[in-house]
This record gives structure tokens, C-alpha cells and sequence, in this order.
């Protein structure tokens, strides 16, 4: 995701890139992604001063943590980022991750580092293949979703017993 600073023009510029996780260094295991990262950025320059704002649209590989039923995820993110020249040395610390400061001599900017931060915390720890799902019941496994089990479940806990014995007296 470079883009050639020389070759930017006043006004929108409009970029467009599909690229793999591995591209952007995203090779964490637990995260199969399926298929390519798109991003949609546009770039404005007025001057010196330059904004971008995109989109990374992407689809993980994922398994529901109530029915564990594999399924595809798509995801969206979106940002905004303003570059500034010539960082003032009174200025420490990022106290705003949408600043970025660019070198003085820079030509290029690669915005692959930023993306990929906005993409991996866009990942939800866990996920469910839908909001109704039923997931599976704990005594015999049986995926609530597509089938009826017999099992009863015990909906008092053996714990209160002797409270309720001393109610019924």
C-alpha cells in the first residue's frame, strides 16, 4: 500500500489495492483469512497537508463459540489518517493515531502498517454465526439448531435444596 508522494495531485486521489494477510504481515494461525484484504483509499492534498480515508473489507474463517459451526465472517473497517511534514520537536509521543508524521525527505508513504493495525483490532475474539443460535446442549452435543434433544435439564441448583426445605416446612 505505497503510495508515490511526487506523483500525488492537488484535490481526491483515488487508490485501490487487494492484497493477501501475508502482504500486509498479518500471519497470525488463529485468524484464516479467506481470500484477499480490499482496500478503497482516497487521498486528499491540499498543499503540503495531506488526509486519507478508506475501507478494508475482508472475510475470516471462523467457527460459532455457541454450536462450533464453521462459517465466513465478512468484516469492514474504516479509518481516516492525516500526515503531517516536519515533526516540531516539541511534539512527544503519539497522543493521536490518526497523526502521522512523515519524514521530510519522504517520497513514499506506506500505509500498510496502519491498515493492518485497524484490520487486527477489527477481528472479534469470538464469533456467532447468527444472534438466534441455539449452540449445543451441554449434556449430550446434540446442535440445538438443527435437531431436538430429550435431555432435562436441571434448572435448580443443588445448592439451594436445604433453603427450599425449610420454605415447605
Amino acid at each position: 500500500m505505497i503510495i508515490d508522494l511526487r506523483e500525488l495531485q492537488d484535490g481526491q486521489n483515488e487508490y485501490q489495492w487487494e492484497e493477501t494477510p501475508e502482504e500486509l504481515h498479518i500471519e497470525d494461525a488463529d485468524v484464516p483469512f479467506e481470500g484477499p484484504i480490499r482496500t478503497h483509499m482516497t487521498v486528499f492534498k491540499m498543499g503540503e497537508p495531506l488526509s486519507a480515508s478508506g475501507e478494508s473489507a475482508f472475510c475470516l474463517r471462523t467457527e460459532c463459540v455457541r454450536c462450533l459451526k464453521s462459517f465466513d465472517l465478512q468484516l469492514s473497517v474504516s479509518y481516516r489518517f492525516v500526515f503531517q511534514k516536519g515533526r516540531p520537536a516539541s511534539v512527544r509521543g503519539d497522543e493521536d493515531e490518526t497523526l502521522i508524521w512523515l519524514d521530510d525527505r519522504s517520497e513514499q508513504l506506506d500505509l500498510g502498517t496502519e491498515v493492518r493495525d485497524y484490520i487486527i483490532l477489527e477481528i472479534p475474539q469470538s464469533s456467532l454465526c447468527s444472534e438466534s443460535c441455539a449452540g449445543l446442549c451441554p449434556l449430550c452435543g446434540t446442535n440445538l439448531n438443527v435437531d431436538r434433544c430429550t435431555c432435562k435439564l436441571e434448572t435448580t441448583d443443588p445448592r439451594w435444596e436445604a433453603l427450599r426445605a425449610l420454605k415447605n416446612e
